[in-house]
């Protein structure tokens, strides 16, 4: 089949999330001249269907991870379009979508199918852009039918407020139940004779040593990181890293869902925000004591994920520099030559000025968003041929397809299949990449779609392996969560007056919370002296409004 791929030289703008965690995301006008193949054509974004059974051409735009091989190359993707009978022009995004993608919605002109690519809001801003696809599923998807039927959230997730679906959802129920692990190097214990810390002034006195005994043993007692934590770039994200500091909350009885969302959570079935909750008060003062103290890395706050990363790495000798770190998998976070050194640090209990078991112990459960997310694909109104469209984005939720899509191909050597219903991931064939990166440039991995189900028998990569093993000290915690404290907020839904009077008032709101805990965490400022107009001029910017409009989708949500 004639493939063709524009590769637009741009890098996507994601969310500073690990390659094995999420989880979880541009050219001029599709009708302007552009180089292909080798050579110059015109694309009219028009599906064409052929009469004497050729394969439909149709368009198609994906917005692509930076490591993702040009599209041309992933033979599973070729196959998937055999099996369809279509043929896709493809053009890959690389880079300042969601910078351009505004201009190029509201031109109208927009490709048949669209990977990862969209938001909800896009549906109501854009209103008529994009093809509503019920009927198109019930008629022409038996795939992402099954889906819905035996995961029934993934229909709530794709559906509307008005009970459109504009959009197909993922579904791929083997990750693991937390994105977020705090590793804590055992070796640097094991060289000053400390015992594993279970609350938070243990701790502080294991970060002191690290800090002052040389604990990496290399002579130089000057280059350790006791403490180290990512929440440098835009998107609030101190409230919304999945790396931040703002994990350790859990240790006062905040149960958090899912990371990146903007200090909301749910307590007794009623939505609030830690920002203006007093334990967060109270955490940060005790984190602005580690930060004076030199505990946490002074340079943490100006350093972006790929500055977190690689300190985790070690220095050019060998030399691990940091103690404590939050990651998504020990490989991936330490490198193959440092991960030995570090094992998972279960919750720690807090105990700053109470005793331990004052708060119920919990950490961020992330299943819903490890494991699902909304408009992974969907269509453009104009498209020429919906049905043929809706058939090959069925293709991606097949069951051998998706274990394709999110691992790479099985002709591409990156999956075997072992059986009717099993497969089995292998190790990357380039022996210098890690599992992670392997997957990320040979698959669409967590941006693509897909139906991974529960009863698939998968035998994971060594990464993943050890990602569900360092979960285990998490477990006990992690099932505490109930239905009064879960608050998955991707299944929300609003009306469009509500949407927009949460994203302006969210905005002005994210200007005095993001402005602040730096300045406290730093010590610039006084915590004790500014709370209470802090929390007032939260309160004013509007808080108590969208608290209100999120109580009541929370309701709805808990009575569907």
């Amino acid at each position: 089949m004639r493939r063709k791929v524009i590769a637009l030289l741009l890098s996507v703008c994601m969310l500073a999330l690990p390659l094995g965690g999420c989880g979880s995301q541009e050219s001029g006008n599709s009708e302007n001249t552009s180089a292909v193949n080798g050579k110059e054509t015109q694309a009219d974004g028009n599906a064409q269907e052929s009469g004497n059974g050729e394969a439909v051409k149709l368009t198609g735009l994906y917005v692509s991870h930076s490591l993702t091989k040009d599209m041309n190359e992933l033979q599973w993707l070729q196959e998937l379009e055999e099996k369809a009978n279509v043929d896709i022009e493809w053009e890959q995004i690389y880079s300042d979508w969601e910078t351009t993608k505004s201009t190029r919605f509201a031109s109208g002109d927009i490709p048949d199918i669209l990977i990862n690519a969209t938001v909800d809001s896009d549906y109501t801003k854009y209103n008529g852009l994009f093809m509503e696809l019920s009927s198109l599923i019930e008629e022409n998807a038996p795939n992402v039918m099954q889906m819905f039927e035996e995961e029934p959230d993934t229909r709530i997730l794709a559906t509307t407020k008005e009970d459109k679906i504009f959009a197909a959802p993922k579904f791929q129920g083997k990750w693991p139940a937390t994105n977020t692990v705090m590793f804590i190097n055992k070796e640097w214990l094991d060289n000053l004779g400390l015992e594993m810390p279970e609350t938070f002034m243990e701790l502080k006195e294991v970060l002191k040593a690290f800090k002052e005994q040389d604990a990496n043993g290399n002579g130089n007692p000057d280059d350790e990181v006791p403490l180290d934590f990512n929440a440098y770039g835009g998107n609030n994200a101190w409230f919304n890293s999945a790396y931040s500091l703002t994990n350790l909350l859990g240790a006062t009885g905040i149960q958090l869902t899912n990371w990146g969302q903007e200090g909301y959570f749910a307590e007794d079935g009623k939505v609030k925000c830690y920002a203006v909750d007093e334990r967060y008060r109270d955490f940060l003062r005790f984190m602005s004591e580690l930060y004076k103290e030199g505990l946490i890395n002074q340079k943490a706050l100006t350093s972006d994920y790929s500055t977190y990363q690689s300190l985790s790495r070690g220095d050019e000798d060998g030399n691990a520099l940091v103690g404590v770190a939050f990651g998504w998998e020990e490989t991936d976070k330490f490198g193959p030559k440092l991960y030995t050194q570090y094992v998972p640090l279960a919750p720690l209990a807090y105990d700053v000025d109470c005793e331990p078991g004052t708060y119920d112990t919990r950490w961020r459960n992330d299943y819903s968003g490890l494991n699902m997310s909304a408009n992974r694909i969907c269509m453009s109104a104009k498209c020429k041929n919906p049905e043929a469209a809706m058939r090959f984005i069925d293709t991606f939720y097949d069951e051998a397809a998706s274990v394709q899509v999110l691992f790479g191909g099985i002709t591409d050597g990156c999956v075997e299949q072992t059986g009717d219903h099993s497969f089995k991931v292998l190790p990357p064939l380039d022996a210098d990449m890690d599992p992670g990166t392997w997957k990320w440039t040979n698959a669409f991995a967590g941006n693509g779609p897909m139906y991974i189900r529960r009863s698939t028998e998968l035998e994971m990569a060594q990464d993943m392996t050890f990602a569900v093993e360092e979960r285990k000290d998490y477990d006990a915690v992690l099932n505490k969560m109930g239905e009064s404290d879960y608050y998955p907020q991707m299944f929300m839904k609003y009306t469009d007056e509500d949407q927009n009077t949460m994203a302006l008032t969210q905005a002005n709101i994210n200007n005095i919370i993001d402005n602040y805990w730096s300045l406290w965490l730093t010590g610039e400022s006084d915590i004790d002296k500014d709370w209470d107009t802090y929390v007032q001029n939260v309160n004013d910017a509007g808080l108590p409004q969208i608290l209100e409009i999120r109580q009541a989708a929370f309701e709805e949500y808990l009575n569907k």
